[in-house]
């Protein structure tokens, strides 16, 4: 990371899909990142956003559909080994560093959501331009 005066590298996530594998995905590059020092911006949009409603349950959401006894065996092991959901590990990356959530001002307005239906780890509603501008200069970009 060089000089410590230097800023801080940066990570954006794009965060488009709600269901399990995804979700801990991204949650767990976001963890990784902050245990790094990066300044994490998540920018969640339609499926990424509706999983994060303030009424959404703490257990682990299913799987994407289409995977068989391969989405079973997965649902099956989280719940057994007792995965942390992806709410945990994205709450403590937060708690380790730089991370701030965003909800998508057009996905919002086209799921009917107001904010006070977000989750509290969602940091402020936004839109795409200000996403871009906020990740201009990202090391590491991503879309989940």
């Amino acid at each position: 990371m060089g000089d410590p005066s230097d800023p801080p590298p940066k990570m954006a996530l794009l965060l488009a899909s709600g269901t399990a594998e995804r979700l801990l995905t991204a949650s767990t590059l976001v963890s990784g990142a902050a245990a790094l020092g990066y300044e994490v911006t998540i920018f969640a949009s339609y499926w990424g956003l509706d999983a994060l409603r303030a009424s959404g349950s703490e257990a682990h959401p299913p799987v994407e559909a289409g995977h068989g006894a391969a989405a079973e065996r997965l649902e099956k092991t989280l719940q057994d080994r007792k995965v942390p959901t992806w709410r945990q590990v994205l709450r403590t990356a937060k708690s380790l560093g730089n991370v701030k959530v965003f909800a998508c001002s057009q996905s919002m307005e086209v799921l009917g959501l107001r904010r006070t239906d977000l989750d509290p780890l969602v940091d402020e509603v936004l839109g795409i331009t200000s996403f871009v501008d906020r990740t201009r200069g990202a090391e590491a970009t991503y879309f989940v």
